[in-house]
């Protein structure tokens, strides 16, 4: 079984983190059940979901096709 670390940030989502890979994984990348060893909580981050998105200055310079909206 695949090692994990479980984090709980402060707006209430889980994140799993593979800490350690099992041979079997290493060999047939297929996923087994996890095994959570350690618990980490972060209560003064947001996960990747919440956090405000960042872009650099030079974002605004990028033409990008307009998505479109159905």
């Amino acid at each position: 079984m695949c090692d994990y670390t479980q984090r709980e940030y402060s707006c209430g989502h889980f994140r799993w983190i593979a800490s350690q890979w099992c041979p079997c994984y290493a060999n047939t990348h297929k996923r087994c059940q996890p095994n959570v060893k350690n618990w980490e909580v972060r209560s003064t981050e947001l996960c990747g979901e919440c956090k405000p998105k960042e872009y650099p200055a030079w974002e605004n310079l990028i033409r990008r096709p307009k998505q479109p909206t159905y």
